[in-house]
């Protein structure tokens, strides 16, 4: 038996599209686009998924070839739309590293770091720690379905050759740098007045005394304020989460042309 190799591309290409935009969500988001996670590992769910999903995605256009200058652009788009989807995903991730290196470094609890096993970058203790709930907290909130529903859902708010991100997005993305610096500040600004209220008075006390060993005291009671100050922004931090969640999941609805 003969297959045409017409007939093979478009077999190929009615898997390989969704495919690639499946894959470039999952190389990005967070969890499965950790370094620690493998590129197979990586590609067998992206498979996975793909074979499971392709009865409710609607048909590829069948009159555009594979391996043509416009079945490139197609593809180049499901790579945009898949990293722009998981990108949301990573800024949430990075706001909670934030806010542990910020408390670190006014506490001086950024003395101890080590490696981050999920991009491979020296961080402090404190920032691995929080992005280790944040991970958490997206896993136990089926973050991770929730991402595949939608990826489901922007086959049909984006079909394949029809639909793709335009300016408007790319810049609501870039916006999110912001975002990320401006939750990440609030949610230690209560950490950082109450360091900064012991800095001064411990200022204070040494123009007040100068013969007292003020700097090893200080040292000594900014780390315990530290702690302090992690228990109490841990037990409100799933507040921040889910509101911050949610913000993230209108983010990628507009980026799909989702309402929801």
């Amino acid at each position: 038996m003969e297959f045409p190799a017409g007939i093979v591309l478009d077999w190929i290409a009615t898997y390989f599209w969704p495919l690639t935009r499946i894959s470039a969500m999952l190389m990005v988001m967070n969890v499965t686009g950790a370094r620690f996670v493998s590129a197979r590992i990586r590609l067998y769910l992206s498979l996975a998924i793909t074979f499971a999903l392709m009865p409710v995605i609607p048909a590829v256009p069948r009159d555009i070839e594979l391996l043509s200058l416009q079945g490139f652009i197609i593809t180049f788009e499901q790579i945009l739309i898949g990293v722009a989807m998981g990108t949301v995903t990573q800024f949430m991730v990075q706001t909670f590293v934030m806010l542990g290196q910020i408390i670190g470094m006014q506490s001086s609890l950024g003395f101890a770091s080590m490696v981050d096993p999920a991009n491979g970058q020296n961080t402090p203790l404190l920032g691995q720690f929080f992005m280790l709930l944040a991970t958490m907290f997206f896993l136990a909130t089926d973050g991770h379905l929730k991402l595949i529903q939608l990826v489901a859902y922007s086959f049909t708010s984006l079909p394949i050759g029809k639909g793709s991100l335009g300016a408007v997005d790319f810049r609501e993305l870039a916006t999110w740098f912001g975002i990320m610096f401006k939750v990440s500040l609030s949610m230690s600004l209560s950490g950082i007045i109450a360091l900064l209220t012991i800095n001064l008075s411990f200022g204070v006390m040494t123009r007040a005394a100068p013969q007292l060993n003020i700097f090893s005291l200080g040292f000594a009671f900014a780390l315990l304020v530290g702690l302090l100050l992690c228990w109490y922004i841990v037990s409100g931090l799933y507040t921040h989460y889910e509101a911050y969640w949610l913000q993230g999941q209108s983010q990628i609805c507009r980026l799909i042309r989702l309402d929801c």
